[in-house]
């Protein structure tokens, strides 16, 4: 595995992880590289704005979630969301052993549901504790190659205690950690700017510091006035 301040990888997968740790693909370190913008620091191309995009349900999510979802990436992206048919709880992807689900099984499941026919890109949404093999978890994955791309709310319904939060507190969560893997769907890598939905939340709370989207950076390098 490339270490953790590697800016790009070969498969065009992102894992955001909720740890001390940054990542290890692409660009999961949030210090900036001289000579490059905060939001160009791998060494991808931006893809083209998708006429729609995709959104799924995998088991039960808090109801209203996808619709306020699919407005936030409507208001980042002018691409407007589409809802697919609800599935069911990935229990292929369960480790009993951790009591977790595996994103990266999530995901190909998910590019199955896609198809090779269908060209917008699909975000599925969990209420689920998602893990890879080597973190404790992480808030969602991205594969460009496959223009899929996994969220978890799960983690992002309680507060650093163990509380719940408000139900809008968990709304702004979700709708930025969306656009945050909508984004790398779309070639945008970890913001340096911590009130953009680019930037890389460690925890829930990061993601209450982000303002209501992109920063203009990353607007810019897809286009987006």
């Amino acid at each position: 595995m490339p270490s953790k301040d590697t800016e790009a990888s070969s498969n065009g997968r992102t894992a955001d992880f909720g740890s001390a740790y940054e990542g290890s693909n692409p660009s999961a370190s949030n210090k900036p590289v001289a000579g490059r913008a905060a939001n160009q620091r791998a060494e991808l191309k931006p893809l083209p704005m998708p006429a729609r995009l995709l959104l799924v349900a995998l088991g039960p999510v808090p109801k209203g979630l996808l619709p306020e979802i699919g407005a936030a990436l409507l208001g980042a992206f002018s691409a407007p969301s589409m809802l697919g048919a609800p599935q069911v709880r990935p229990e292929h992807a369960f480790n009993k052993d951790r009591n977790q689900y595996h994103s990266t099984a999530v995901l190909r499941r998910l590019e199955l549901l896609r198809g090779k026919q269908r060209q917008e890109p699909v975000l599925g949404v969990v209420d689920l504790d998602l893990f890879i093999p080597d973190q404790p978890f992480v808030f969602g994955e991205a594969d460009r190659e496959a223009r899929t791309a996994l969220l978890s709310v799960y983690r992002l319904k309680a507060t650093a205690d163990g509380r719940a939060v408000a139900p809008e507190r968990l709304l702004h969560r979700a709708r930025l950690e969306a656009i945050h893997e909508v984004g790398h769907l779309l070639g945008l890598s970890h913001c340096a700017d911590f009130r953009c939905a680019m930037f890389l939340s460690h925890t829930a709370a990061d993601a209450d510091r982000k303002g209501d989207g992109l920063c203009g950076q990353c607007r810019g390098a897809i286009g987006q006035p």
